[in-house]
């Protein structure tokens, strides 16, 4: 089967996972990370984009210390989501746009709708530059929009995605529900309609079977490729709300990890498929991801690179902290 399948994890930097001491004692930065988890997987969610909008040199960072055929998948930014976020992620010209009433107060939570019109185009701009640097230099793999919990289906949410469409014209764009009520009688139709009509991806999600949550299926609908997320079975950290770590503290067993095989061995699938880990609780989506590799038969130079990297690392010295820069 044709099929150009890319493995890897929903971020290389989760604070869960560094403590988990996967990264070899020499990893000290963010850029020794970043080439360490290159050598065990092709690609990786720049799951950063979504709470805040670094400089462009941040990004020119991770094309420079990833192998040329190394693909990130760009989380978009929360506000374009229906989600909300603190006044301080925004950039310094959009707080100044607020007005005093929006942007007082510690921890004040803005959404889209508390931005002028003017506001939202440039910030989207401003997040579309970014991205435009991994699509120029043939490293991005999709642009993922991945919706609030609460934003439930609406005919607006699908003129929205239209407007998306219009805004990144040649971008691979996967789109990502998170409410049982995308999937009611004719929403479903409509909604998997636009996708296919738009050429965007519909993201599969593994996760807990909650009264709320979509159904586990896998629906083809965009030619370039299909993602699939997956977020852990933890039903009980779901429910509670638990801390974000603890949400997404589920291992898959090799069982799990075997039916999505057999599907995905069973379809037509497009050209790429991206199968993306998100129980980033301490090392368990690397596992997961060299697991799903492994499964697949697609690991076979790992343990080389690996050593290599390893022996070329330095050892750090005694009593210093690490060193601070773009990625910590």
């Amino acid at each position: 089967m044709d099929v150009d399948f890319r493995i890897g994890t929903c971020s290389w930097a989760d604070k869960s996972l560094l403590a988990s001491n996967w990264y070899p004692q020499g990893c000290r930065g963010g850029r020794d990370r970043l080439r360490y988890y290159s050598t065990f997987f092709d690609t990786v969610e720049a799951d950063s984009l979504f709470y805040a909008l670094p400089s462009p040199s941040v990004i020119y960072s991770w094309v420079a210390s990833t192998p040329p055929n190394f693909l990130f998948n760009a989380k978009a930014f929360a506000l374009f989501t229906n989600h909300a976020v603190s006044a301080e992620s925004l950039p310094s010209w959009c707080k100044s746009n607020l007005s005093e009433m929006t942007s007082q107060g510690a921890g004040r939570r803005i959404t889209l709708k508390d931005l002028d019109r003017k506001s939202r185009g440039r910030l989207f701009e401003e997040y579309k530059f970014l991205i435009s640097i991994l699509k120029s230099t043939q490293r991005l793999g999709y642009v993922l929009f991945q919706f609030s919990p609460s934003t439930r289906f609406d005919e607006r949410w699908l003129t929205y995605m239209k407007r998306l469409r219009q805004l990144l014209p040649s971008y691979p764009i996967a789109i990502e529900v998170r409410h049982i009520s995308w999937f009611d009688d004719d929403a479903k139709g409509k909604f998997l309609g636009l996708l296919e009509d738009e050429n965007m991806a519909y993201v599969a999600v593994d996760e807990p079977r909650l009264r709320w949550t979509v159904p586990m299926n896998w629906h083809l609908t965009a030619s370039w490729g299909t993602v699939v997320r997956f977020h852990g079975r933890n039903a009980e950290g779901w429910r509670k709300g638990s801390s974000i770590h603890e949400k997404y503290r589920y291992k898959y067993n090799v069982d799990e990890l075997n039916w999505w095989k057999d599907r995905a061995l069973s379809m037509q699938l497009p050209k790429k498929v991206f199968m993306m880990f998100n129980n980033c609780y301490k090392d368990y989506a690397v596992q997961n991801a060299m697991m799903m590799k492994k499964l697949l038969g697609l690991n076979k130079d790992d343990v080389p690179l690996q050593m290599s990297l390893i022996d070329g690392l330095k050892k750090p010295e005694e009593g210093k902290g690490e060193e601070k820069g773009e990625f910590n």
